[in-house]
């Protein structure tokens, strides 16, 4: 929250805000006869010169008045904008030139410091940018009032600060000051009539919390507002006897908790939200009787929530969640007839949802999301005539969807996703004017009623991943005509029916439009005139036949097109004049390759049946970040120009007939991540040039004709992760290592069913880095590549080819089998202990299994067999816990497996 949005914030939440009681206004009337002083009209007038007056810094919600404008020679100064005298002496007494868009500085011989009868002095809202607090507002000695809120003052605090000490109210905040401990701890001794100290935003991290236990008594209102405070702070603050606010909202390194037994205070405010404060509520809390906002939003508190909550008769605002509560949430809210707000969200409740919160009257906003509530919603409810977001999302709520949910008169967000709810949808007796519903993620069966589509105001719907059946008609659907996303998609029962009822019969405000894992069998006419549509997701479905230019034209909004998983066999044209990401993968398609757009970003249409080269015109796409042509039946050439791609991430081209060298012209400082050339009839060597595609991840050539040496220097890629050279023509030694080529990222490295030949070289082992101690991961699996595209490898194991659909970042492969490495196994081998797959089957490699292979205790499959191995299977083998396949056999070995 910036300095302007926490003004926002104190305004909005604390509508009994300081800003406006009786102590801190300024009365602006006078005697008109009376006169002012004419050095201090001077002074003023002194003041006003040093300054000017600016618009560039305004707050949105605050209106600037320039008072100054009136401020005029020989005019009686106390008739001013902002000036207030005294009845007996003319003197000016008080000044509030709050938010007059003033700009300067404020400078210690300021003629401000001559008017030492000032009693109020407020200059929030002003621009005073880089000024530090001068030492002379010491001489300000009857001030009561000070004001110097977001003036965009600096430095430290002056310690004449605490000479003050006539001062009731003092707000410092919104400013880049700091204070330094020993002149803290001086101002809160000194200040001893100080009711209300504001320091929002100020930083006070040389100062020690306990200093806050020598405020005065009569303290009222305390804020401290991220304030970069640090370490505990004291819990008698909480309870001193007049403390009516006290906020130390986004004070991320402090802790605390409440009194934990008799607390009693007259507070209303208490906010301690976005801190570390902990323990448990005591059932004391229940005695703030006054209490209006109890803000514990992100803290770490835990255990039970205490039934004298229910006390609490006067708070509006209750915000507990982001914390550790457990258990069942007591049923006491029936009294809390103020409560505007709850949020008990992102816990660990559980049981059932309380029923007299929804029969309280004045409630805008409720939110039980993320816990582990259960049981069903209420069949009826008659309160919450003003409840405008219901959050019930992510916890274990079964039954039905009650009708009664649309027609709340004021409801205008229903978030129910993430569930189980499994029984149907209820029809709508009397529709209100919802306009976001989520359902998605849940078990919901039947059909959708056909009163649902009279929620005619509604903009944003998700029933997805649901198990919905029947068919809609797409003249039920255009009833919601101010819809713009609407996502059904993975109800695998529910189909779509296109009527042509003329020019109503479509959904004029969509932009995102989801019926993905449906049964779609056609397009969707009635989106034709959907002219913002943006995102068509229509993946997984039964569609058959063609886009036709007709359909492309309809769409010129379109960036987003999923038709993944269809039985398209043609594209006459792309639609959308703007499109970006075109995802056509795993159809039918025949043909050439379709003409792309220039503005495509991502083009995926892999698993088709496309035919013929590689069009020139590809080199005018130089936007692309994925291209995706895998699994066809091109051929000719790869496009040099591919290379040059500076935006490209993903080239994946395997499986299919692409013959020639692989390009040799790569442009430098490439954004490449995957290059995957595999199966394909491509020849040559590999051009030392890669070593531009200094973020490549994955290079997978495998399965080529390329005649080359190993390429040691592919060792200088330091984000190699993945290395596929398999069934390829490779030959010669490996031994080419020193210090610059260290592969240090790879993980899965594959050399299989080449000719190389020689000595395995120990070095290689030891700069494997990330094959050797790698951590699990608590958040879960984690694989490579990006949401559009996944990366996918062929790895042999227990003598049989699998394909990994997606890489796991956490699995590791060494295979170099099927060639004539002879020699012995490097002992290093022992070092890399995060190895899963370890296959040198088929070659020459002679000696004894060294016993350091027993270390790899990640390894879960071995293969070693048709070898010249020889000697005893080392007992060490039988540490390997995880092994579930071990491939022995056709050497000269002796001993027990």
């Amino acid at each position: 929250m910036g300095c302007w949005s926490m003004w926002l914030y104190l305004v909005l939440v604390f509508p009994f805000s300081f800003f406006n009681s009786p102590l801190l206004s300024l009365s602006l009337s006078l005697p008109p006869s009376h006169l002012c002083r004419s050095e201090q009209s001077s002074s003023l007038l002194r003041f006003k010169s040093n300054l000017s007056i600016s618009l560039d810094k305004t707050y949105p919600f605050q209106n600037i008045t320039f008072k100054t404008k009136s401020w005029d020679e020989g005019t009686d100064c106390c008739k001013w904008d902002g000036v207030m005298c005294d009845h007996k002496e003319g003197n000016v007494i008080g000044l509030d030139l709050s938010w007059s868009g003033l700009v300067g500085s404020l400078q210690s011989n300021s003629a401000l410091f001559s008017l030492q009868n000032l009693q109020w002095l407020n200059l929030a809202g002003n621009d005073f940018d880089d000024s530090e607090i001068p030492s002379e507002f010491s001489k300000l000695k009857s001030l009561t009032y000070l004001n110097l809120s977001g003036i965009g003052l600096t430095g430290f605090v002056p310690p004449e600060i605490s000479l003050l000490s006539e001062l009731v109210s003092l707000d410092l905040g919104l400013n880049h000051l700091l204070f330094r401990s020993h002149d803290f701890n001086r101002l809160v001794h000194n200040l001893t009539k100080l009711e209300n100290m504001i320091l929002d935003l100020m930083d006070l991290s040389l100062v020690v919390p306990y200093s806050f236990l020598n405020l005065t008594v009569s303290m009222k209102h305390l804020s401290l507002f991220a304030c970069h405070l640090q370490g505990k702070f004291p819990t008698e603050i909480l309870q001193i006897p007049y403390l009516e606010n006290i906020i130390l909202q986004f004070i991320v390194d402090l802790i605390g908790h409440p009194p934990e037994t008799n607390w009693s205070s007259p507070l209303r405010v208490l906010d301690v939200s976005q801190t570390r404060f902990s323990k448990e509520l005591p059932d004391s809390i229940g005695n703030l009787k006054h209490l209006k906002t109890l803000n514990l939003r992100g803290c770490d508190f835990m255990g039970s929530i205490p039934s004298t909550l229910g006390n609490l008769t006067k708070i509006t605002f209750l915000d507990i969640s982001g914390n550790m509560f457990q258990g069942k949430i007591p049923d006491v809210f029936g009294n809390l007839n103020d409560l505007s707000s709850m949020d008990f969200s992102h816990n660990n409740f559980s049981g059932f949802l309380p029923s007299s919160t929804f029969n309280l009257t004045g409630l805008t906003f409720m939110d039980f999301s993320s816990n582990f509530l259960q049981g069903t919603l209420p069949n009826n409810v008659r309160g919450l005539p003003y409840l405008r977001e219901l959050h019930l999302n992510a916890n274990l709520l079964n039954g039905r969807v009650p009708g009664w949910l649309f027609s709340l008169p004021s409801l205008n967000w229903l978030d129910l996703n993430s569930n189980k709810l499994n029984g149907p949808i209820d029809p709508i007796q009397e529709p209100n004017l919802v306009q976001y519903v989520d359902l998605s993620e849940n078990e919901i069966q039947g059909p959708i009623p056909g009163s649902f589509f009279d929620l005619v105001n509604l903009t944003d719907l998700y029933i997805s991943s649901n198990n919905l059946s029947g068919n809609i008609k797409s003249s039920e659907l255009v009833k919601l005509r101010n819809l713009r996303l609407l996502d059904l998609s993975h109800n695998s029962l529910l189909s779509l029916t296109s009527c042509n009822n003329g020019a109503n019969s479509t959904l004029p405000m969509v932009i995102e439009f989801h019926f993905s894992s449906c049964n779609m069998q056609r397009f969707p006419s009635f989106l034709n005139a959907s002219k913002y549509l943006q995102v068509l997701d229509l993946s997984n479905n039964q569609i058959h036949g063609s886009i036709t230019k007709w359909e492309a034209e309809g769409w010129e909004s379109l960036i987003t097109l999923n038709l993944y998983m269809n039985f398209m066999t043609g594209i006459e044209q792309v639609p959308g004049k703007h499109q970006s990401a075109l995802d056509l993968r795993s159809n039918s398609l025949q043909g050439p390759l379709p003409a792309l757009p220039q503005s495509l970003l991502y083009f995926l249409i892999s698993d088709n049946e496309l035919v013929g080269e590689i069009p020139p015109t590809i080199c005018n796409s130089s936007s692309l970040v994925a291209l995706d042509l895998s699994k066809n039946k091109l051929g000719g050439i790869v496009p040099d120009c591919l290379g040059n791609f500076r935006r490209l991430t993903v080239l994946d081209l395997r499986t299919n007939y692409f013959h020639g060298k692989i390009p040799t012209t790569y442009a430098r400082y490439s954004s490449l991540r995957t290059l995957n050339l595999n199966d394909n009839q491509l020849e040559g060597s590999i051009p030392q040039s890669l070593t531009n595609f200094y973020s490549l991840e994955v290079l997978d050539l495998g399965n080529n004709n390329i005649n080359d040496t190993f390429p040691y220097w592919l060792g200088a890629l330091p984000n190699l992760q993945v290395l596929v050279l398999r069934s390829n023509r490779f030959h010669g030694d490996t031994q080419n290592f020193n210090g610059s080529f260290t592969f240090s990222s790879l993980r899965m490295i594959d050399l299989s069913r080449n000719e190389f030949t020689g000595h395995i070289p120990p070095e290689l082992f030891e700069n494997l880095k990330s094959m050797k101690d790698i951590q699990v991961d608590k958040s879960g699996p984690k694989y490579m590549g990006e949401y559009y595209y996944q990366d996918s490898v062929i790895v042999t194991m227990k003598g049989s080819d699998f394909k990994l659909e997606r890489i796991l970042t956490s699995f590791t492969v060494i295979d170099f089998s099927s060639n004539h490495f002879k020699g012995s196994i490097p002992k290093e081998l022992g070092e890399l202990n995060s190895v899963i797959v370890l296959n040198f089957s088929h070659n020459s490699l002679a000696g004894n299994i060294p016993p350091s292979l027993g270390k790899m205790a990640a390894l879960e499959s071995l293969d070693l067999s048709s070898n010249k191995l020889q000697g005893r299977i080392p007992v060490q083998l039988a540490d390997l816990t995880f092994l579930g396949a071990l491939n022995l056999s056709n050497n000269n070995l002796e001993g027990h497996i």
